[in-house]
């Protein structure tokens, strides 16, 4: 694969979470479960899939092997499965259930400040100009979405705000913390359904009752299925198999169609208006995401 194709992948996964943040903010709109509810059944569904994929796709029985000749790798995988696919997920819900779609998916792509703080660390290394650069506009755009540009208001409600910068600290450590797994060719389709299974297993502990009957009632299960087939399966795949190729900041790039497709899906389905300021602050936003692959020194 060349890094187009990767780019025009993880472009498309961006489109696809977009598209779920929508059904999930439908869904709450719907139903009476909470975000930790629907984190468990979406990731334990789409991780039971893709165990079915990696193994038709021969990517269980090598990166099988592989782990058990390096078991570290397990611990690896199952933080992965926690902090980078659960609690990720988790926080995003949290925040739609609050705040809306559009509003949250653009919060949480503050997240190239995230990658760039993580990056540096992890590489100890200083960042870019580039980087820098993306910060300063990630930080004032999301100021200007969430306040108008009056620090006298906040027309987020505050909750969105703390948990959408949380989903994307998350998605920060989802877009760097497996590139060491890749480089250890474990399978990227193993890693996704296993990741999620161990997210799942672990978000039993907290959801309210295990019941998945209500998630498949008339006026919800579109929305489910939907999360699931297209905003988690489809998404995730797509995600880790352009990362592959791709650095995180390259990544985080691409999947900035996201929070351009939310705020145009939302318009047409909730008819969610944003005012001159807020849309600038959006636009400050996705400058950002875009900011590190074209400065690069």
């Amino acid at each position: 694969m060349n890094r187009t194709v990767a780019l025009i992948l993880v472009g498309l996964a961006g489109v696809m979470w977009a598209s779920s943040g929508v059904a999930v903010q439908d869904f709450f709109a719907h139903s009476y479960k909470s975000a930790m509810d629907l984190t468990n059944i979406r990731m334990m569904m789409a991780g039971l899939f893709l165990l079915l994929i990696a193994w038709l796709h021969g990517g269980l029985k090598r990166s099988l092997r592989i782990l058990r000749f390096k078991p570290r790798l397990w611990i690896d995988t199952a933080v992965y499965g926690i902090a980078g696919v659960a609690l990720m997920q988790f926080t995003y819900f949290q925040a739609i259930s609050i705040g809306g779609a559009a509003a949250t998916t653009v919060i949480q792509y503050a997240c190239p400040a995230f990658v760039v703080i993580f990056d540096s660390l992890y590489y100890r290394r200083l960042p870019t100009r580039g980087e820098v650069l993306a910060v300063i506009l990630a930080m004032v755009g999301v100021f200007l979405l969430v306040t108008g540009g009056d620090i006298d208001k906040l027309l987020v409600p505050l909750a969105c705000v703390l948990w959408s910068l949380a989903s994307g600290a998350f998605f920060a450590f989802s877009a760097i913390f497996p590139k060491h797994l890749f480089e250890s060719r474990v399978d990227q389709y193993f890693l996704t359904s296993v990741g999620m299974i161990i997210g799942g297993l672990f978000t039993f502990l907290l959801v309210d009752e295990i019941n998945w009957l209500p998630f498949f009632q008339s006026d919800t299960i579109f929305d489910v299925m939907w999360i699931i087939i297209f905003g988690t399966v489809g998404a995730f795949l797509l995600f880790n198999m352009g990362l592959v190729y791709l650095t995180p900041e390259e990544a985080s790039v691409t999947a900035a169609m996201e929070p351009v497709a939310s705020v145009v899906l939302s318009f047409f389905i909730f008819g969610t208006m944003f005012g001159l300021i807020e849309i600038v602050g959006i636009l400050m936003v996705i400058l950002a995401i875009m900011t590190p692959i074209f400065i690069r020194s």
